[in-house]
């Protein structure tokens, strides 16, 4: 590990996961405020939503006779024009917890909890309570989101790449670039997999809120910090690649529909991007050994002439063994060791914590005693070489993954000849497989198919953070439904800022330690990666789903996401070569302002105070 990646990591390690979850707290506040400011909670229901009836009422197409539309339920259940959030505007839904149950729309389609029931029906009244309950619950669901991602989804991603013996170049476009893209990826597989009548306006929401935060925002305080002059070719290719990218899903979003074949050719644009990296890179490489131009020339390393998203310098908290000596080894027991393998906290460096990094310490605890006890960590830089084995740790890892993955995606709820649970036949076979690694595997030193417990963990990892993105993704439509806040407003900011801060703080280190190249190269080709493969994977599963064509309803705030995205992304073609490359602070400023109209135009867009027919 170089010098720069341990200064790095030691100066970063404990306050990304801080830094996003205090972004999303003030995102949230500053939705909630500016939505009660325009007045957006002027609803006929209070809280506890009763208003007197027996008078009709006519909302998106339906029409509502009688004393309560809720003695017919099934015509909310046919009628795909109803929204959940219909009751705000229905004077004479008497019963919202009727309403909830009887209405599709509020139905959830991916996850464990139906947190709508939860507000309205489970806690009665107590709607405020509820709020607050859903609100530390999504706080505790976005920290083991980041934790899954960075400390356990990459580690088994760079020892993939290794033991497939893949170059940097492929392996930072392809397996580390996922890593680093895996929650905006995940998040929209799960928005769009809940979507109700073809509203993705969560996961557009996100990918171009995201997209428009780290072009401009993070683009532009990299710039302010530390100008520089960009290398040519990377930033003319990622920015040329992410506009096609943008536009081509501008016209998708138009023409409200998307097929199998165009789903599948935002994967098939990702892979030609891959390869016009990988040859770009092979063609660069062989000019630079010319013989002709074999002088003395101080280059800057590899890594910030081309992007390598993630882990070179990624924050990660490496879970490790702590090393012992001869004399603790010997008094030490392996279950001591299992313990120690599996303790939450970090007792090595908890005195020199601040107060407010022992709380989160505390705070996230228990789901990281989970993932430790189900996913398997195979670390090569963790400075040990056994690469964080432990023979008891390890072999329960064998029955705890399998069976947990099987729970999480509902597969083991499933009966073998209607009568065996697939749970149950998972734990025979995991039990059998993880007694037989204990028995052929030594305390003290690592087996040679150590490396498959990267596979293992990669997969369990995958499952986590899609299981974990679908609860985030039902707790915000959950807020859209009180607050009567669109999935597209809720995408750009709850979930695209509390996705997009890592990358600010981590892009903004890296200008600050020198690096801004590589700094201002992630800043557009992370986002490119994210939404080829945010819109290309959830939408050809969708397609697939729904017979070949997946029909989306466009908003305006869609629309604008969308419009301010090219904006940026053009705006940064013209005046950055214009300037010779240079990244200089008046285009910072810019972007900057560019992003602050960019969130005016949307929330008034939202409030209708801006409005058109699309």
């Amino acid at each position: 590990m170089t010098a720069f990646s341990q200064h790095f990591k030691m100066s970063q390690q404990h306050y990304r996961t801080l830094s996003r979850l205090s972004v999303v707290v003030a995102s949230g506040v500053v939705v909630l405020l500016c939505n009660r400011i325009v007045g957006l909670f002027d609803s006929p229901h209070t809280w506890a939503g009763m208003s007197p009836n027996g008078q009709s009422h006519t909302a998106r197409g339906l029409k509502w006779i009688g004393e309560d539309p809720l003695l017919k339920p099934h015509n909310l259940r046919d009628d795909s024009n109803v929204e959940c959030r219909d009751f705000h505007t229905m004077p004479n839904v008497t019963d919202i917890c009727k309403f909830v149950n009887a209405t599709d729309d509020c139905q959830i389609g991916e996850g464990f909890i139906d947190y709508t029931v939860f507000v309205y029906c489970t806690l009665g009244n107590l709607v405020p309570l509820a709020l607050v309950i859903l609100f530390m619950w999504w706080l505790f669901l976005f920290i083991c989101l980041a934790v899954t991602a960075d400390d356990f989804f990459c580690p088994s991603l760079t020892v993939i790449s290794k033991t497939l013996r893949l170059s940097h170049n492929v392996a930072g476009v392809t397996f580390l670039a996922f890593g680093n893209g895996a929650p905006d990826i995940f998040s929209a597989i799960a928005a769009i997999g809940s979507a109700k009548n073809g509203d993705a306006g969560m996961a557009v929401g996100a990918l171009f809120g995201a997209g428009v935060f780290v072009t401009t925002v993070v683009a532009g305080v990299i710039a302010v910090v530390c100008p520089f002059d960009a290398m040519q070719r990377p930033f003319l290719r990622d920015v040329i690649f992410y506009l096609a990218a943008a536009f081509w899903t501008f016209y998708i979003l138009w023409k409200k529909t998307i097929t199998k074949f165009e789903a599948l050719g935002f994967i098939g644009l990702y892979v030609f991007y891959v390869l016009v990296v990988v040859i770009g890179r092979y063609i660069y490489q062989r000019e630079r050994q010319r013989p002709e131009e074999q002088t003395i020339i101080v280059a800057p390393p590899t890594s910030a002439l081309e992007r390598s998203p993630l882990l070179e310098h990624a924050q990660v908290e490496n879970y490790t063994l702590p090393k012992k000596s001869s004399s603790e080894g010997e008094d030490n027991s392996t279950f001591m060791e299992f313990l120690e393998a599996v303790n939450p906290i970090d007792i090595e460096n908890w005195p020199d914590k601040r107060f407010y990094s022992k709380g989160y310490e505390i705070f996230k605890c228990p789901i990281l005693l989970l993932l430790k006890l189900t996913i398997p960590v195979v670390d090569y830089d963790c400075g040990d070489d056994n690469h964080n084995w432990n023979r008891h740790l390890n072999s329960l890892h064998c029955l705890t993954g399998p069976v947990f993955g099987v729970l999480a995606t509902k597969v083991g709820f499933m009966k073998l000849g209607g009568v065996f649970p697939m749970w149950g036949l998972v734990m025979v076979v995991g039990a059998v497989l993880s007694l037989t690694v204990f028995c052929v595997t030594g305390n003290d030193n690592k087996p040679r198919f150590h490396a498959v417990f990267a596979y293992l963990g990669f997969v369990v990892a995958v499952v986590w953070i899609y299981s974990v993105a679908n609860e985030i993704v039902n707790i915000l439509q959950t807020f859209g439904i009180v607050f009567n806040i669109s999935n597209a407003i809720l995408g750009l900011t709850f979930l695209a800022w509390g996705n997009s801060v890592g990358d600010l703080i981590a892009d903004f280190a890296m200008a600050r330690q020198g690096y801004p190249r590589m700094g201002i190269s992630a800043c557009f080709g992370g986002p490119l990666f994210n939404m080829l493969l945010g819109i290309g994977i959830p939408f050809t599963i969708g397609t697939f789903k729904r017979g070949g064509n997946y029909e989306l309803r466009l908003t305006l705030v869609e629309l604008i996401l969308a419009g301010f995205l090219c904006l940026s992304l053009v705006s940064s073609l013209i005046i950055v070569p214009l300037s010779k490359f240079r990244m200089s602070r008046p285009y910072g400023i810019f972007l900057f302002i560019l992003y602050g109209v960019f969130i005016v135009v949307a929330m008034l867009a939202e409030t209708n105070v801006i409005h058109a027919n699309v």
